[in-house]
């Protein structure tokens, strides 16, 4: 089937494209990668399998009322989250020009009243993130791949959390020695024994961070966390819980 072209704009950082095929929506950043996608005939499922890992901190927080989103992408997750929880969702991405995209091919409400909706570079000195967050979840990519943070972005990132929250990097393992050095620039301000939930058939991994070591207490409660999640959140989570690797107690404690 012809991939069909929906809308091309050229913003400061080049081009943003939305496709269609076989009954999905996806946004390129003029290149091949899709970097959101969804099926407007099943809006309650996350396309993207790695979307549905960035569910599990939702289950391992006991109560996430404020989740920041680092990364809007097409606004897929951030439109999932506010239909299928109730957390105030805090989204920062740089382009501006997102907005608009996600509103008319991908569903998202901008006017939610829980959406805070914000345009900046994270990576500038100045930027300072949304407060009192209890989960961040970073998704930062552009069109040559994962966008490196500056360790001073790291530490605004982890001190806007509020005691006992958890933070979910989506990381890609094409080059393990940028993975490895992201992982440090995290276990700075986190307990270095992150969880970790590699996605089948793909490149990308989940490491899940909180100050505090992960236990087997945790994911006890998590599992059952999940039996009191709305029907599409609880069958994302479900199938991403299957993914974490097992907690090794024989692990050397910071």
């Amino acid at each position: 089937m012809t991939l069909r072209l929906i809308e091309r704009q050229v913003d400061g950082h080049g081009p943003l494209e939305v496709v269609e095929e076989r009954g999905e929506i996806a946004l390129r950043f003029g290149t091949p990668t899709e970097q959101s996608a969804w099926r407007p005939a099943e809006p309650d499922r996350l396309s993207f399998a790695y979307y549905r890992g960035l569910t599990l901190p939702l289950a391992l927080h006991p109560a996430p009322k404020r989740i920041g989103l680092f990364g809007l992408g097409g606004g897929v997750l951030a439109k999932f989250l506010l239909e299928h929880t109730e957390s105030s969702i805090h989204a920062i991405d740089l382009r501006p020009a997102l907005a608009g995209l996600a509103q008319r091919h991908f569903g998202l409400e901008l006017g939610h009243p829980r959406l805070d909706l914000q345009f900046d570079d994270v990576c500038d000195d100045r930027w300072r993130p949304p407060r009192s967050l209890d989960v961040a979840l970073l998704d930062l990519f552009d069109e040559e791949g994962m966008v490196r943070l500056p360790d001073a972005s790291i530490a605004r990132m982890a001190d806007a959390l509020r005691p006992g929250g958890i933070l979910a990097a989506n990381l890609w393992r094409s080059s393990m020695p940028v993975v490895a050095d992201i992982h440090r620039q995290l276990s700075q301000h986190f307990h270095a024994d992150a969880l970790v939930a590699h996605v089948p058939e793909r490149l990308n991994t989940l490491m899940i961070y909180r100050r505090q070591p992960w236990s087997a207490t945790d994911l006890q409660a998590g599992v059952a966390a999940l039996t009191h999640s709305p029907a599409a959140l609880r069958r994302a989570q479900a199938e991403a819980w299957q993914w974490l690797q097992p907690l090794r107690s024989d692990r050397r404690r910071r």
